[in-house]
């Protein structure tokens, strides 16, 4: 399983979305945590492309394994154990796309739902 994460070019992008978007994602916690809510929000858009984007890098993975697989298919040269190996390499960057984006959207949720709320405060303390 580790050969399969280090020789294959969409799984380096998947990770490498996953660290960029956790590195936002922990930044902006400890700002709001810190009470800095106004310097938030500033890479928020940028952020969910980059969410978005590991899911979707994981399915082009799949479809690129799955098309080798069936190129060996075609060459005659595949027994049943070669295309079971070959279709659990191909599943494995939709896996690892879908185990990044996952945590990182209920993060990003509730970063933005505290976010929210600060804004919330301090339009309500304005007012009084």
């Amino acid at each position: 399983m580790i050969s399969m994460l280090f020789d294959n070019l969409v799984c380096w992008l998947i990770l490498a979305a996953a660290l960029g978007s956790y590195q936002l994602l922990l930044q902006e916690w400890l700002l709001l945590r810190q009470g800095n809510w106004q310097q938030c929000g500033q890479w928020q858009q940028f952020n969910t492309v980059l969410i978005a984007s590991m899911p979707l890098c994981g399915l082009l993975g799949t479809i690129v394994g799955l098309l080798s697989v069936f190129a060996g298919m075609a060459s005659g040269g595949s027994g049943a154990a070669d295309l079971s190996a070959g279709i659990g390499e191909a599943l494995f960057t939709t896996q690892l796309g879908l185990t990044c984006a996952i945590p990182a959207w209920l993060l990003q949720s509730s970063v933005n739902s505290k976010l929210n709320r600060a804004r919330i405060n301090h339009l309500c303390l304005q007012e009084a």
